[in-house]
């Protein structure tokens, strides 16, 4: 397996997604596209995100992971799962408030042979623009704390798109 990785699995409602290494945004288009996907599938109830292999894991992918969360509690499906035995990044879930979205636990990494590779998707510079603002935005209704950690990049985000659309 690639050290800095995503794979995934789809068992009967439920959508695996185990995360390793260094999480950062160039993953980001392919785990937005994935989870994109399977919001249409009405018969995927249940998000488990295994982060026991990552290392860290940046804001733009929290941002992303944020939207599982919003998507089941617009369905009025429960909380999604985030498996987490490493300290820091189980902290920095905290810290982020992901404990108001998302049940944490500690336990075992998913081993199963039925997790399939994601593979990364090139993005042009506006769509992964748009892509982070979005993860950040996400992260910044999450609570105040966020708000007042993210908003200074939303806003210079949006300033960047702005200027983006005028040139």
């Amino acid at each position: 397996m690639n050290k800095n990785s995503a794979r995934y699995a789809k068992d009967g409602d439920t959508l695996i997604l185990q995360l390793s290494g260094d999480v950062r945004h160039p993953l980001a288009p392919a785990i937005d596209a994935l989870l994109n996907n399977t919001f249409a599938d009405s018969r995927l109830t249940r998000y488990l995100i295994d982060l026991n292999q990552a290392e860290t894991i940046d804001s733009t992918c929290l941002g992303i992971l944020a939207g599982i969360a919003n998507h089941l509690a617009q369905r009025g499906e429960g909380k999604p799962v985030i498996v987490s035995s490493n300290p820091d990044i189980t902290e920095l879930l905290r810290v982020v408030c992901f404990d108001q979205q998302f049940h944490i636990l500690s336990g075992d990494s998913i081993e199963t042979a039925e997790l399939e590779a994601l593979e990364t998707l090139a993005v042009d510079e506006r769509e992964m623009l748009e892509l982070v603002l979005s993860a950040h935005r996400r992260l910044c209704a999450i609570d105040e704390r966020n708000q007042t950690v993210f908003q200074d990049l939303v806003t210079a985000l949006e300033a960047e798109q702005r200027q983006g659309k005028d040139g």
